[in-house]
């Protein structure tokens, strides 16, 4: 069970099947990605779409589910400023997510049902839900579009900067600097680490070993794809694991 940190709501995955690893293998990069694999294969509160979760509780779900699967230790990659050399930076998924979880702020204060009024002016703001950045995202001006959506009050442009300020610490996504150092010069180097999506890239390569695996038990065991799909995941990875080792153990015999 996973307790998101902004709706405070409890999630959790359930079991994946064959057609989720198709469903995520197949997914586009970006928010809308990810959005429909957690509206798939997540379990939220009865009456709760997962289009209308936070930005950040998005992201959470992801790395732990990544988190889950593949281990806590994520490794980002950019490149140095001063001599363009790659740069890796290694670092633990728990203590980015838990470095990054929503606290109180200083400018605004809960006004109840998800919203905020600044504690200097008459505006009031929630936090972001997926449908509405997705929304706005297909404007011609998405911030503005994003800030009509989550506000109420005159919203002047200092205050829609201070409305963003209390965003990030009440509502944090899980996009932020990490800091490095190149290995080459040794100059500070700070990456741009979009957790969600990196987390998502590789969670669709561990999918994509379904294609592999439907290949494999279908040609022994003669069942149908859908069949397969209707499979566990890790009950179809062991049946395919059983048969590329068998396959190998074959290929060793000399023949006579």
């Amino acid at each position: 069970m996973i307790r998101l940190r902004i709706s405070s709501m409890p999630a959790q995955w359930r079991p994946a099947t064959g057609h989720d690893d198709i469903a995520l293998a197949d997914s586009r990069p970006g928010l809308a990605g990810a959005l429909g694999y957690v509206a798939r294969a997540a379990t939220l509160p009865s009456g709760v779409d997962a289009a209308s979760l936070p930005v950040g509780d998005l992201d959470l779900l992801v790395v732990a589910r990544r988190r889950e699967l593949h281990g806590d230790t994520l490794v980002a990659e950019g490149r140095c400023g001063q001599c363009a050399s790659v740069v890796d930076v290694q670092f633990s998924l728990a203590a980015y997510a838990d470095h990054h979880r929503p606290r109180p702020s200083r400018i605004a204060a809960p006004a109840g049902d998800g919203w905020f009024t600044l504690r200097s002016d008459n505006v009031s703001f929630r936090p972001p839900p997926v449908a509405d950045v997705l929304a706005a995202a297909g404007t011609d001006d998405p911030r503005g579009a994003l800030l009509a959506s989550c506000t109420r009050g005159a919203l002047t442009p200092r205050l829609a900067r201070t409305v963003e300020r209390a965003l990030a610490t009440v509502a944090p996504t899980l996009r932020a600097d990490v800091a490095g150092t190149c290995p080459e010069c040794e100059a500070p180097v700070l990456l741009d680490v979009d957790a969600r999506e990196l987390c998502m890239t590789e969670l669709r390569f561990l999918a994509a070993s379904v294609y592999d695996d439907i290949n494999l038990v279908a040609s022994v065991y003669r069942w149908t794809q859908d069949a397969i799909l209707d499979l566990s995941s890790t009950r179809r990875r062991r049946y395919a694991d059983m048969i590329a080792g068998r396959t190998g153990a074959e290929l060793e015999v000399p023949v006579a």
